[in-house]
């Protein structure tokens, strides 16, 4: 796969694989997200300086939400200080994946992939709460923002998710543009065979679209709506969001 096969939601990055813009897709009272404006992300680490530079100059980032615990964040360092750029490192908390005994894989049949993602997803939901809402809060500032984790399908994935909802996405929608990780984790692992060696058990999940509609339906009878998730952690600037990010 190459840089000009890959699909147009994906920007032209050598080392960071899952680099995409969350605009162009259709949103509330027939209007579109807006492009240039929200990215999500894999991790920086092994980000090349001309990735760096399209970020920081191409991009116009000027906010880095970094999700990740703090030993993946000193496994592969955070994003490089640059001057006009604010980190953060807001940790989405959750029980570590390889602490959890009932485990699938890449290969494990799909339903029990996707039974195993919504039920950490939606964990993550109620345990990274204040990680969901300060994300939320810089978005909100409305200056170009990344956030990112470490493949960036999972976490991630609910951050956009929860974003796309309240810009009023089509869970359809959301649903695909979370499946599209499958194509940055293909370019990762790519990558990683070629300059660090396949692993003997690779735990990465693909993601399939069922597992983040089956995340949306139980947030949804849990808390009535999305919208209602957002207002109970706290997060009350889902109008502005609209103001800022719909065209």
């Amino acid at each position: 796969m190459t840089l000009e096969t890959l699909p147009q939601q994906f920007l032209p990055t050598e080392q960071v694989f899952n680099l995409r813009d969350l605009g162009g897709l259709d949103a509330a009272g027939g209007k579109k997200v807006r492009s240039g404006r929200v990215f999500r992300s894999d991790n920086f680490g092994q980000a090349t300086e001309a990735d760096i530079d399209y970020v920081v100059n191409e991009l116009g980032v000027r906010h880095v939400i970094d999700l990740r615990r703090p030993a993946e964040l000193e496994q592969t360092g955070r994003f490089p200080e640059t001057e006009g750029v604010t980190f953060h490192h807001f940790e989405l908390l959750h029980i570590a994946w390889e602490s959890v005994e009932l485990q699938v894989y890449n290969d494990s049949p799909q339903e029990e992939i996707v039974t195993f993602l919504r039920q950490r997803y939606s964990g993550m939901m109620e345990a990274g709460y204040r990680a969901i809402r300060d994300s939320l809060e810089v978005i909100a500032l409305g200056e170009p923002v990344v956030f990112h984790c470490m493949a960036g399908k999972d976490r991630t994935g609910i951050i956009a998710a929860l974003l796309l909802s309240l810009l009023g996405v089509d869970e359809e929608d959301i649903a695909a543009d979370y499946e599209l990780s499958n194509v940055g984790i293909t370019r990762w692992r790519a990558w990683r065979d070629a300059n660090v060696g396949k692993p003997t058990v690779d735990r990465g999940l693909r993601t399939p679209a069922e597992a983040m509609r089956e995340t949306l339906d139980e947030m949804n009878a849990r808390f009535g709506s999305l919208g209602a998730y957002a207002r109970a952690i706290g997060f009350d600037k889902a109008d502005r969001l609209r103001e800022l990010l719909l065209e």
